[in-house]
């Protein structure tokens, strides 16, 4: 069971963001047909992800599962093209994004450490900006230069990830768990993924 189709992905991600549930809660929620929920939960009680047990689901090991999703839906795949700005800071660069997106009216929203950092401080001098675009054909109009921040454009592959997006002082940025999938799957940002979710999505989806 690959959890790179949409269906599946959606399932994988509300387990995430509720790691104690049931297969009709996982239904209803997600608007997955029961059938099909029953199927990818219990692939992933057999990689022993999550258990299966009086009627609910528990989330084990989220570690293992965002793995599984890195693995299934591969981050290299979703580069669209990577480009240099006339910028030297990591700020300038994500506000001449910004800034020329809601210009021209393109869709566009934060993952990876830029979309991090507007919802949890880590300390860390991170090395790129990640950005999915919704137009890819007209961000290629935005001015180029030999800045030092590569700016690392994504193409949406599912349309939640616009959907849920959300608006943080001016800037659009990818809701917490697409965030933490993303950080992990990239591969420069696992340890960062995962002390983003123990600290602000674990403790909040077993509180």
């Amino acid at each position: 069971m690959s959890l790179k189709s949409k269906k599946a992905y959606r399932i994988a991600k509300y387990l995430l963001g509720k790691n104690e549930t049931s297969q009709s809660e996982v239904s209803q929620q997600t608007g997955v047909a029961i059938g099909y929920v029953n199927e990818v939960i219990h692939q992933l009680a057999d990689l022993d992800i999550v258990k299966v047990e009086y009627g609910n689901t528990r989330l084990l090991d989220y570690a293992r599962l965002l793995d599984k999703i890195s693995m299934d839906r591969p981050f290299k795949k979703l580069i669209a093209e990577t480009i240099r700005l006339p910028t030297s800071t990591i700020t300038d660069t994500e506000n001449m994004i910004n800034q020329y997106c809601f210009t021209k009216g393109i869709r566009y929203a934060f993952t990876g450490f830029s979309g991090l950092r507007n919802y949890y401080e880590y300390h860390i001098s991170y090395p790129m900006v990640h950005v999915y675009i919704d137009d890819v054909d007209e961000i290629r109009s935005l001015e180029k230069g030999q800045g030092v921040i590569p700016v690392v454009i994504l193409k949406p592959d599912r349309p939640d990830i616009f959907k849920e997006s959300k608006e943080i002082q001016s800037v659009s940025v990818c809701e917490k768990i697409q965030i933490a999938i993303d950080l992990y799957s990239s591969g420069i940002g696992r340890d960062a993924a995962i002390q983003f979710y123990r600290n602000q999505l674990w403790r909040t989806v077993t509180s």
